[in-house]
């Protein structure tokens, strides 16, 4: 697996037009498309987890418990809760060969009827920061398709090439430890 490196964000996003094979299971940092324009990521991606839709997002809403699962993170809790609307506090470090960069961000993250996760910055290590992840079934709803797109603009600079680079691996090392635990999560529930 070619392993580059990628820069901080968390979860959230929207399906890719026309479609039709299913995305793979695991993501290779390849597998993320990220453009970088006048200081600001685009990021997009899709993988296929073997989960219903309900335990996935079961997982990507488990705030509290996220920092135990998702690598780069030192904490995450939920500060407020209205409804389907959390306020999200996340902090941590993420590696980028030589480079560590510490972040902390404070999020808005809204979850939708139709299995989509909006999400906005509020505070952090970012100027800006917009994504969507929507959750679709698969076949007969026994997995589940993730999309996600983000809008991200960070607070410090960095040269583009690394950055570009450094968003892929940290998206596909968080988007992999999500699956991951989706899995697990179905083994222990199916007693396997």
């Amino acid at each position: 697996m070619r392993r580059r490196l990628a820069l901080l964000a968390l979860l959230l996003a929207i399906t890719a037009a026309g479609a039709t094979e299913p995305p793979p299971a695991a993501l290779d940092d390849d597998d993320v498309a990220v453009d970088y324009r006048e200081g600001t990521y685009w990021a997009q991606l899709s993988l296929r987890a073997a989960v219903p839709p309900a335990l996935a997002i079961e997982v990507l809403t488990d705030f509290e418990q996220m920092a135990r699962f998702v690598p780069n993170l030192n904490s995450s809790r939920i500060v407020a809760r209205h409804g389907n609307v959390y306020r999200i506090a996340q902090q941590g470090v993420a590696r980028f060969g030589p480079f560590t960069f510490a972040f902390e961000s404070e999020r808005q993250v809204e979850l939708l009827p139709e299995g989509r996760l909006l999400a906005k910055g509020l505070s952090g290590s970012s100027k800006y920061m917009r994504s969507e992840l929507r959750v679709q079934p698969l076949g007969q709803g026994e997995a589940s398709r993730l999309d996600y797109r983000i809008e991200l603009a960070p607070d410090r600079w960095l040269p583009s090439s690394i950055g570009v680079n450094f968003m892929r691996h940290e998206l596909a090392e968080q988007f992999n430890a999500l699956v991951r635990e989706m899995e697990k999560r179905q083994k222990q529930r199916s007693g396997r």
